[in-house]
């Protein structure tokens, strides 16, 4: 009776692990999330602030929060920023983007 709870346990973890690694996300450089954080600044505020996103790929999946930092390029003062991911279909997404109203501390 053992062995076969021990059985479906481990038949039961196997196909587990398998659904997980089968379901993953599809990801988007974090490039390219800094990219349309940018414009979307540009457009509301008339110039292109700089913005990194760092280095790791970001999971395509709506609410995903990525922390970036924004650099003002007319005074070099750096802001953190969030980008919150939306309306994720594919590798098509919708951002929003919150800059904190206080530079960083020097």
């Amino acid at each position: 009776m053992k062995r076969t709870a021990l059985a479906s346990a481990a038949a039961v973890a196997a196909l587990l692990l398998t659904a997980c690694s089968a379901s993953a996300n599809l990801t988007v450089s974090p490039e390219k999330i800094a990219e349309e954080a940018e414009g979307a600044l540009e457009a509301q505020i008339g110039s292109r602030p700089d913005i990194d996103c760092g280095e790791e790929n970001v999971d395509l999946v709506d609410g995903t929060v990525v922390d970036c930092l924004l650099t003002d390029p007319e005074t070099m003062s750096q802001f953190d920023t969030t980008v919150t991911l939306s309306e994720v279909d594919g590798t098509n997404f919708k951002i929003d983007v919150q800059v904190a109203s206080e530079p960083n501390a020097a």
